[in-house]
C-alpha cells in the first residue's frame, strides 16, 4: 500500500519534476548527489536518473544538483519556486560555491550566463582561426608537386655519370578547390557554434523576477578545477532567504 505521505510528497514535488526533467534532457552521465550524510531521502526526487535535492523554506523552494562533465567545468542544474504572494528576485550570481579537493576547500566563481557565453565565444573564435590557419598552411603546400627523375649521360671526357633532376610545380586550381572546401568546413563548424551557443543561452538561468507560483529551471555554470571534488556546498540566496546543499559524487 502506499503511503498518504509518500503520495503528499510526490504531488508537492510535481512542478519541480516537470520543471528538472526539461532542464537536464541533454545533461551528462556524471554527476553529484545530495549527501544522505545532510539531506533526508524525504527532501529528494529523481529525474532522468538525477537525484535532486529539495530546499522548502517558508516564501520559496530550490531544487538542485551538479553535473560534473570530464575535465570541464560544474554544471548546476536548478529549479526556483516562489510559493509566496509577493514578487522575488531569482539571482544566480548570488550563488556561492565551495568545494574540498584534497583536504582544501576552495570558493569557485559563478559565472553569469552572459560571462559565461562571452568567455566561450572568445574560445570559438580562436578555434575557427586556428582550423582556417592550419587548412590555408595545408591547403598551400598541397599546391606543390615535386618530381624526381633519375639521369644518366656520359661527359666529354667520356666519363659516365648518374643523377637526380628534381622539378617542383604550382597549381593554383587544385589550392583554389581545396580552400573553398575548407571554407564550407569552416563555416559549417561556425554555425555548429552558433547554433550550440543560441541553445545554451536558452538553458543558462539569467536573473528574474517571479510572481506568486512562477518558477523557473536551467542551468548556472561554475568555474571549478578540471578534477573531481570530495564535496561541494552551494548557497542559493533566494527571496531572502537562503538555501544550502551539501553534494557528494555519484559513485
Amino acid at each position: 500500500m502506499v503511503q498518504l505521505s509518500h503520495i503528499m510528497k510526490l504531488k508537492s514535488y510535481l512542478p519541480l519534476m516537470a520543471i528538472a526533467i526539461i532542464a537536464n534532457s541533454c545533461a551528462p552521465g556524471f554527476y553529484y548527489r545530495p549527501d544522505p550524510a545532510e539531506t533526508p531521502q524525504a527532501n529528494t526526487f529523481i529525474s532522468n536518473g538525477l537525484t535532486y535535492a529539495v530546499s522548502k523554506n517558508v516564501s520559496t523552494s530550490v531544487a538542485l544538483t551538479a553535473i560534473k562533465p570530464e575535465n570541464s567545468k560544474l554544471e548546476l542544474s536548478i529549479v526556483y519556486i516562489n510559493n509566496s504572494l509577493d514578487r522575488v528576485d531569482a539571482i544566480p550570481d548570488d550563488i556561492k560555491v565551495t568545494a574540498k579537493e584534497d583536504s582544501t576547500v576552495r570558493q569557485y566563481q559563478v559565472y553569469n550566463a552572459d560571462q559565461y557565453l562571452a568567455k566561450l565565444q572568445r574560445r570559438q573564435n580562436f578555434a575557427l582561426a586556428m582550423q582556417a590557419g592550419s587548412a590555408s598552411y595545408y591547403n598551400n603546400q598541397a599546391g606543390y608537386t615535386t618530381k624526381t627523375t633519375n639521369t644518366n649521360y656520359v661527359s666529354s671526357n667520356g666519363i659516365y655519370t648518374t643523377g637526380t633532376t628534381t622539378t617542383t610545380t604550382y597549381d593554383p586550381s587544385k589550392v583554389a578547390a581545396l580552400n573553398a572546401t575548407s571554407q564550407q568546413q569552416l563555416q559549417q563548424t561556425a554555425n555548429n557554434f552558433s547554433s550550440y551557443n543560441q541553445t545554451l543561452s536558452q538553458q543558462l538561468i539569467r536573473s528574474n523576477t517571479l510572481l506568486k507560483g512562477q518558477s523557473i529551471a536551467g542551468y548556472v555554470i561554475v568555474n571549478t578545477s578540471n578534477s573531481f571534488s570530495e564535496i561541494i556546498y552551494v548557497d542559493v540566496p533566494f527571496g531572502g532567504e537562503e538555501h544550502m546543499f551539501v553534494l557528494i559524487p555519484n559513485r
